[in-house]
């Protein structure tokens, strides 16, 4: 039977940077832990990302029952778009604000399987 993994990605619309802070911590767990330990960070924008991950779960077709068994093998923050804006400032300059989007690539794999050695 061939493994089933599933890649997915969205865009998120804060920084890549803090999306890290909190994907880092999820990154080789269990889904089912993974997911447990997202309801628990204190960070913002938490519910986007396990939303992502409970969507990649279902897009496999799993129940909940299943979560432990599959892990989150890869998941990436990267840099997506830029908005830019210019701020009025004194003596008719101007500042230029940049409002960082991130776009989060996640892979769900299979847990693999520990290997059976003989004992001696």
């Amino acid at each position: 039977m061939p493994q089933k993994n599933y890649t997915a990605s969205t865009i998120l619309n804060y920084s890549p940077q803090k999306t890290r802070l909190v994907i880092n911590v999820l990154r080789g767990k269990k889904l089912d832990v993974a997911l447990s330990q997202l309801t628990n960070i204190r960070k913002g924008k938490t519910k986007k990302i396990y939303n992502l991950l409970t969507s990649a779960a279902s897009n496999l077709s799993l129940t909940e029952e299943q979560y432990s068994n599959y892990v989150v093998s890869t998941i990436v923050a990267e840099e997506a778009q830029k908005y830019y804006r210019t701020v009025p400032r004194a003596r008719g300059s101007a500042f230029r604000i940049r409002r960082r989007y991130s776009r989060i690539k996640v892979l769900l794999l299979p847990v693999p399987e520990k290997p059976q050695f003989d004992k001696k």
